[in-house]
Protein backbone atom coordinates (compact mmCIF):
# COMPACT_ATOMS: atom_id res chain seq x y z
CA UNK A 1 0.00 0.00 0.00
CA UNK A 2 1.46 3.45 -0.62
CA UNK A 3 1.97 6.19 1.92
CA UNK A 4 -0.80 8.66 2.51
CA UNK A 5 0.48 11.88 0.24
CA UNK A 6 1.55 14.23 2.77
CA UNK A 7 0.44 18.14 2.73
CA UNK A 8 2.12 21.33 3.62
CA UNK A 9 -1.03 21.64 5.27
CA UNK A 10 -0.27 18.38 7.22
CA UNK A 11 3.02 19.50 8.70
CA UNK A 12 2.70 23.01 8.64
CA UNK A 13 -0.50 22.97 10.93
CA UNK A 14 0.87 20.40 13.60
CA UNK A 15 3.99 21.83 13.75
CA UNK A 16 2.87 25.26 14.37
CA UNK A 17 0.11 24.16 16.81
CA UNK A 18 2.71 22.36 18.79
CA UNK A 19 4.75 25.45 19.11
CA UNK A 20 1.63 27.40 19.55
CA UNK A 21 0.88 24.73 22.70
CA UNK A 22 4.79 24.64 23.69
CA UNK A 23 4.77 29.03 24.23
CA UNK A 24 1.07 28.81 26.04
CA UNK A 25 0.11 30.96 23.69
CA UNK A 26 -3.88 30.93 22.88
CA UNK A 27 -5.90 30.95 19.40
CA UNK A 28 -7.65 33.77 20.56
CA UNK A 29 -4.74 35.92 20.89
CA UNK A 30 -3.00 34.09 17.20
CA UNK A 31 -7.03 35.25 15.70
CA UNK A 32 -7.41 38.54 17.46
CA UNK A 33 -3.76 39.77 16.19
CA UNK A 34 -4.71 38.06 12.32
CA UNK A 35 -7.93 40.06 12.86
CA UNK A 36 -9.45 36.73 12.39
CA UNK A 37 -11.98 34.33 14.22
CA UNK A 38 -10.73 31.61 16.74
CA UNK A 39 -12.36 29.17 14.91
CA UNK A 40 -10.51 29.85 11.49
CA UNK A 41 -7.57 28.95 13.77
CA UNK A 42 -8.97 25.99 15.26
CA UNK A 43 -9.74 24.97 11.39
CA UNK A 44 -5.93 25.19 10.48
CA UNK A 45 -4.44 23.79 13.17
CA UNK A 46 -7.20 20.92 12.80
CA UNK A 47 -6.28 20.49 9.42
CA UNK A 48 -9.60 21.64 8.41
CA UNK A 49 -8.74 25.01 6.69
CA UNK A 50 -5.71 26.03 4.69
CA UNK A 51 -3.49 29.04 5.09
CA UNK A 52 -1.90 31.38 2.62
CA UNK A 53 2.23 32.14 3.04
CA UNK A 54 1.48 35.34 4.20
CA UNK A 55 -1.10 34.18 7.46
CA UNK A 56 1.64 31.50 8.23
CA UNK A 57 4.47 33.86 8.27
CA UNK A 58 2.52 35.86 10.49
CA UNK A 59 1.75 33.60 12.48
CA UNK A 60 5.45 31.98 13.05
CA UNK A 61 5.78 35.39 13.85
CA UNK A 62 3.30 35.46 16.43
CA UNK A 63 4.48 32.66 18.32
CA UNK A 64 8.74 33.14 17.96
CA UNK A 65 8.84 30.31 15.24
CA UNK A 66 11.17 30.51 12.19
CA UNK A 67 8.89 30.25 9.20
CA UNK A 68 12.05 29.20 7.10
CA UNK A 69 12.33 26.09 9.48
CA UNK A 70 8.75 25.58 9.38
CA UNK A 71 9.13 24.89 5.03
CA UNK A 72 12.02 23.18 5.85
CA UNK A 73 10.64 20.57 7.91
CA UNK A 74 7.98 19.99 5.60
CA UNK A 75 10.52 19.73 2.80
CA UNK A 76 12.27 16.81 5.03
CA UNK A 77 9.17 15.29 5.29
CA UNK A 78 7.82 15.11 1.98
CA UNK A 79 11.48 13.73 0.33
CA UNK A 80 11.33 11.56 3.33
CA UNK A 81 7.75 9.88 1.90
CA UNK A 82 8.95 9.81 -1.73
Amino acid sequence: MPAKKITANDVISKRLRAIRADNDITQAKIAKRLNMAQTAVSRWERQFGTMNAEQIVTYCRIIGANPEEIFAEYCKERSIRR
